[in-house]
């Protein structure tokens, strides 16, 4: 018997993973077709971003129910890796298959980017015994396929996983246009990849404001890429900032005494500016609510209005995001925003001089905090 085998993460499973498999399909003409879901991926440093469950229910409406009635009546999700509720190897689970059907052939099939990692595998020799291999080519992968790799005819469509989950993360449409329908509802009815989060946040927030979350988040994920920052965080952060806008400032000062949070001159800022308190509930709710648990996450959250000592790269990527998202209407703002891409700290001091110059022409109550934040500054 000839089996297709198609494993990997599939987190989530998209179009580029279905043209894949059926142009395989048609190559290889399997009398059976095998789904692998991988509990996690050996080689990749972060665990999946949903459960292993979560992708067996994505895979079944995003992959197998996808092929046409010819392949999909010999194709099955074979949850083994995920039943192991461990890290499988390869070869492993190939070996297991291949006992299972001793005279049969196994062809496994990947993207360009995993078999350019081949060499990585574990057993590689072993691997090359048990099965041919085959890999789709697509734009912009990174490294080469090894030369016994055999390619599946076609081309098949530039999509990143990493970017398509931020694409859902951060509400973009392009992250949508690349899965499935029936995969986008499955996601969304799960909550998965930020889609809870986001479903919150439209709900509690006003919709201009919601808006201005979302190009914030946007904007901190950007320049977490050029300055080095850990993107996930910086979009997490940029997502719950303003969480605690969902509250007016008489609000926002009884939610900061009913929980007694500490903030910086915390009277004089609830008599004079309780507006500036939203940071430090945002925090809370991130917490909270959201179940954030990362430390520095929450601290750029708290800081992200009033700044603070020590500033790190978090957490003025986030300041200025907030200061410079498309949304802003000030003036320079064009200026400070593409300033902070090629340099960070310069357009954070440039952020916190703009801040002081509204609040002077205002003749507003400036925070101490931002004075001393200037100061620091000042003094470099």
């Amino acid at each position: 018997m000839r089996t297709l085998v198609f494993g990997g993460s599939f987190d989530p499973p998209h179009r580029g993973h279905a043209k894949l498999l059926a142009a395989a399909a048609e190559k290889i003409r399997p009398d059976r077709i095998l789904i692998v879901p991988a509990y996690r991926a050996p080689l990749k440093n972060r665990a999946p971003a949903a459960t292993a469950e979560e992708r067996l229910a994505l895979v079944r409406v995003g992959l197998a129910q996808r092929l046409a009635s010819r392949w999909r009546r010999k194709t099955q999700v074979e949850d083994g890796e995920v039943r192991a509720r461990r890290c499988v190897f390869t070869v492993e689970t190939l070996a297991r298959l291949k006992g299972q059907d001793p005279a049969g052939e196994l062809h496994f099939v990947c993207g360009a980017d995993a078999a350019a990692t081949f060499p990585r595998w574990k057993d590689p020799a072993r691997l090359r015994a048990l099965a041919s291999w085959w890999y789709g080519a697509r734009p912009g992968a990174a490294g080469a396929a090894p030369a016994f790799f055999r390619r599946v005819p076609g081309r098949f469509p530039d999509i990143s996983s990493t970017e398509l989950r931020a694409a859902l993360e951060l509400g973009q449409d392009e992250g949508p246009a690349q899965l499935f329908a029936e995969t986008l509802a499955e996601i969304k009815r799960r909550g998965l990849y930020g889609q809870a989060r986001l479903a919150r946040l439209s709900a509690t927030l006003k919709p201009g404001r919601f808006a201005h979350t979302l190009n914030v988040a946007a904007l901190a994920d950007a320049l977490a890429r050029r300055h080095g920052v850990d993107a996930a965080r910086a979009r997490l952060a940029g997502l719950l900032h303003d969480a605690g806008r969902r509250f007016s400032s008489p609000e926002l000062a009884a939610y900061v005494r009913r929980r007694r949070l500490r903030v910086p001159f915390g009277a004089q800022t609830a008599a004079r500016t309780p507006m500036l308190l939203h940071a430090y509930v945002s925090e809370d709710l991130a917490r909270r609510e959201f179940g954030v648990r990362d430390a520095a996450v929450l601290r750029a959250v708290r800081r992200h209005t009033l700044g603070g000592p020590r500033m790190s790269v978090l957490d003025k990527v986030l300041y200025v995001a907030d200061a410079c998202s498309a949304d802003r209407r000030h003036p320079g703002v064009e200026r400070t925003r593409a300033l902070a891409f090629d340099d960070l700290d310069a357009a954070f001091a440039r952020c916190v001089v703009e801040k002081l110059s509204h609040a002077l022409a205002r003749r507003a109550w400036i925070h101490p905090a931002t004075v001393a934040l200037w100061n620091s500054l000042a003094a470099r």
